[in-house]
């Protein structure tokens, strides 16, 4: 077997153990189960597997895999239990056995199992206020790491002396792989220390429970302990592979495009290959300035692409529904009135945030359209309602804006469409 460019002969292998989680678990779970089942000798050493998907896609059925129906994003019982036995698994790897990890974007929260006396309500209750608090998705994993079992290499450390090698769906710009899901098979370089100042830093220190506190100011006895396994035993039988990102959409989308006419005109295509990180007010603002410059030096019509993840910080009054990629579509309401823009903002994984929507698709006659119906979009921003504005948008105007796919069965960041037509 060839993975990247590591020969793992199968001769050598006496089991094969696959543990994983993420919005794409099911599908990557079952290419795994396929491959191994074209082989009747190596499907005999096919020793089980659990990972944890999201909600419903454990109804799939696949064969020698348990499905936990876990949640995103914030951690459920399944989390929890799904966790636990995958440690379980793993811990009976031994040194002639492969453990085959399959991970993808959502797995921090799919994945969850807290370290002892901070209990799951406790756990749910600092990634929320991680997630919609501002920090970034290095920093929210940096304490997140910190408060599990199994995350920031735990998972892997679990069968020491056995090969190890994770299949990673990224959901991180940079494909970072300590901070995808959390890095459950890669070392951790963050301390305690540092979990510590991301809270203090993102003034979210008095807003997580008194459990965390304790957690993180105890310190881990075992971080040199660890950090030694990892340099002399482990890293030598760790693999872990990239098989998707946001770069990789965001090249198919172009290839996707260059096939599309427009009222008979081939429209030039442009790829921004500079992350969209940062507040997403300032985000979309900076994509507008990016896009227009593009179109002006384009023949149009014109395709500007974006990839990236744009932060937005909830306040804890707000009660509205939302997320990054549908609250970047409300403010560009605005923004694009009048011109012969169409914006299309949208989260991969078809759930963006607390919203059932993957984003919105609006164009330069949206805003004329909210208001002579009686909407204006600055009110809904105020409220974080970006989801509550677009359904009501629909509502009242019988069009529609809100991008439903449904779960996609992935997740590699958030994509931005930007369309100039004359």
């Amino acid at each position: 077997m060839v993975v990247g460019d590591e020969l793992y002969p199968l001769d050598s292998i006496s089991h094969i153990y696959l543990v994983g989680a993420g919005k794409a678990g099911a599908p990557m779970a079952r290419a795994i189960v396929d491959t191994l089942g074209e082989d009747s000798s190596l499907w005999a050493k096919y020793a089980g597997g659990t990972v944890n998907v999201y909600r419903d896609q454990a109804a799939e059925s696949i064969p020698g895999v348990t499905l936990f129906s876990a949640d995103h994003p914030n951690p459920n019982g399944a989390s929890l239990q799904g966790a636990q036995a995958a440690l379980e698994l793993v811990k009976q790897a031994g040194k002639d056995d492969l453990v085959v990890a399959v991970i993808s974007g959502g797995g921090s929260s799919l994945l969850a199992l807290p370290q002892e006396g901070i209990s799951l309500e406790d756990f749910r209750a600092v990634n929320r206020a991680l997630v919609t608090g501002g920090p970034t998705i290095q920093e929210i994993n940096t304490v997140r790491k910190h408060l599990s079992q199994v995350k920031g290499g735990r998972l892997r450390e679990a069968a020491p002396h056995s090969r190890f090698v994770t299949l990673v769906l990224s959901d991180v710009i940079g494909d970072d792989l300590s901070s995808i899901a959390s890095g459950p098979s890669v070392p951790d370089s963050t301390t305690c220390a540092q979990a510590v100042e991301v809270l203090r830093q993102h003034a979210l220190w008095d807003a997580v429970p008194a459990s965390v506190h304790d957690c993180l100011l105890k310190g881990d006895a075992q971080e040199s302990t660890r950090a030694t396994l990892w340099a002399d035993v482990l890293a030598p039988h760790t693999h872990n592979l990239i098989v998707a990102s946001n770069a990789v959409i965001l090249n198919a989308l172009e290839d996707e495009l260059g096939s599309i006419d427009i009222e008979g005109r081939t429209a030039s295509i442009h790829v921004e290959h500079q992350p969209v990180l940062g507040p997403v007010v300032q985000a979309v603002e900076r994509n507008m300035e990016q896009a227009s410059a593009v179109a002006a030096n384009s023949n149009l019509p014109a395709f500007v692409l974006f990839g990236g993840e744009p932060v937005v910080r909830v306040p804890e009054e707000a009660t509205g529904t939302g997320g990054r990629m549908l609250h970047y579509a409300l403010l560009a309401v605005r923004l694009i009135a009048g011109r012969h823009i169409t914006v299309l903002a949208s989260g991969t994984d078809g759930i963006d945030g607390t919203a059932p929507a993957a984003g919105a698709v609006i164009d330069g006659r949206t805003l004329e359209k909210a208001e002579a119906v009686g909407l204006a979009p600055e009110p809904y921003a105020e409220a974080y309602d970006s989801y509550g504005f677009f359904r009501e948008l629909e509502s009242r105007t019988g069009q529609q804006f809100v991008n439903m796919t449904g779960p996609t069965g992935t997740n590699v960041n958030d994509i931005m469409l930007w369309l100039f037509e004359t």
